[in-house]
């Protein structure tokens, strides 16, 4: 038994030695791959805000370039975001952040996705777009040299800035379907879920139609009781909204469900809307703090008499919701602040405060929190019944309460080389 754990031990320092071998041309130290960053070439800290960066391909592809884990020792930083399109795909928004001797420099690029477009497609676009963005780079520094540039030939009867008509006029439909289901010997659980979405989006106007079906259903055997919980909910949503400035905009709501755990039969509402945005909407990527309140009718049907002894009312309400977002290469800061009132009894309310914060405090130190709390004095569809244990347990009734939350906080911190150019798929994924 000792021989082989002796020879294991023999071939670990035999690898180390030879991972930190040195270079005895140079006297530097190379990686597994046998190569060394080039110290004449630009470092990059990509930078991606909740948006996937496919980086081991953008690394790969861009192998001219130092990637670092820190901005503080990147010569360039790309900020990348991305909101959702019209179309049902997104734009992607690259900001290059020129840092030391390039400090005075900062383009912006855009592109948008097809909801149709595919990962390849997709991260394909991206890597064109950071190579058109750090050419600017490349020529203001001594690299120029070793780059080579080529252009398509033009072909005259072909003209790429041409655009194809557009024989939906904007109208995009999506249709989904799901089913998932888990279990054991002494319970199961089954959800389905299907959705239609409808929508079209220009510059100055959006209009979207989102229905659902979704059914939960949980079955458990306990001392050989068979429990079933089933749990239903339907419904739509749909708004318009026209803009006529780059801070104001005009529109509605309109709303149904139907909600088993909510013991509501049927709701439907309807609200006209208006939004102020402080900030010009071309700027939502970087920052914006909106503005939007409405006020309307909501008309409720109840599965079962309510604690107000209620069968079903038609109600008046309001609503205003306040949206704070900046997005900075040190991270972002989002929050909304949400107040619903019933106006025949203003002590029927909700408050909502909603938080989400990704710092970058120092090099290598990060800071993460988010969370949301809600005051709640608005559960007019409380069922008058008494509620079963089998439904509390397995969230089948909405309990009364005056309040929720959530919360998560963490800090991560990161230190050593600040070169991660490298990569490296070997045993990618194993559990």
């Amino acid at each position: 038994m000792k021989q082989p754990i002796l020879l294991l031990l023999l071939l670990c320092l035999a690898a180390g030695k030879a991972y930190a071998q040195p270079d005895i041309a140079d006297g530097t130290t190379t990686d597994s791959t046998g190569s060394a960053p080039s110290a004449s070439s630009l470092n990059i800290f990509l930078n991606c805000v909740h948006t996937r960066c496919y980086d081991d391909y953008v690394r790969t592809e861009l192998s001219f370039f130092n990637f670092v884990r820190d901005r503080y020792v990147s010569d360039v930083e790309i900020l990348v975001v991305n909101q959702p399109t019209g179309a049902g795909g997104r734009q992607y928004t690259l900001t290059f952040f020129g840092q030391k001797r390039f400090q005075n420099l900062k383009d912006t690029l855009t592109f948008s996705s097809r909801q149709t477009d595919t990962d390849d497609m997709i991260r394909q676009q991206l890597v064109l777009h950071m190579q058109r963005g750090l050419l600017r780079y490349v020529m203001a520094g001594d690299l120029i040299s070793q780059v080579q540039i080529s252009y398509p030939k033009r072909r005259p009867q072909h003209n790429p800035t041409a655009l194809q008509p557009d024989r939906w006029n904007f109208w995009v439909f999506n249709i989904g379907s799901n089913g998932s289901a888990n279990g054991e010997s002494n319970r199961n659980y089954l959800n389905i879920s299907n959705h239609v979405q409808i929508s079209r989006v220009t510059a100055s106007s959006k209009f979207n139609l989102y229905t659902y079906y979704n059914q939960n259903r949980s079955r458990y055997m306990l001392n050989g009781e068979d429990i079933l919980v089933r749990n239903i909910g339907y419904g739509f949503s749909s708004l318009f909204v026209k803009g006529f400035s780059e801070h104001w905009s005009a529109g509605g709501f309109m709303r149904g469900y139907h909600s088993v755990f909510q013991n509501i039969n049927f709701s439907q509402s309807v609200a006209p809307a208006l939004e102020y945005s402080v900030f010009p909407l071309s700027q939502v990527t970087r920052r914006q703090l909106r503005w939007i309140y409405q006020a309307g009718l909501r008309k409720l049907l109840y599965l079962e008499p309510t604690i107000y002894d209620k069968s079903q009312e038609t109600l008046p309400y309001h609503q205003i919701t306040g949206i704070f977002g900046i997005t900075e290469p040190w991270g972002t800061l989002r929050a909304e602040l949400s107040g619903y009132q019933y106006l025949h009894d203003l002590t029927k309310n909700r408050l909502t405060v909603e938080m989400d914060l990704a710092w970058r405090v120092m090099e290598g130190l990060f800071f993460r929190i988010n969370g949301s709390a809600s005051l709640i004095n608005n559960q007019i569809s409380l069922a008058r019944s008494t509620i079963n244990t089998e439904d509390a347990l397995l969230n089948g009734r909405q309990l009364p309460t005056n309040f929720n939350y959530y919360s998560s906080i963490g800090l991560s911190f990161t230190f050593g080389s600040i070169n991660n150019s490298v990569v490296n798929p070997r045993f990618s994924g194993v559990d």
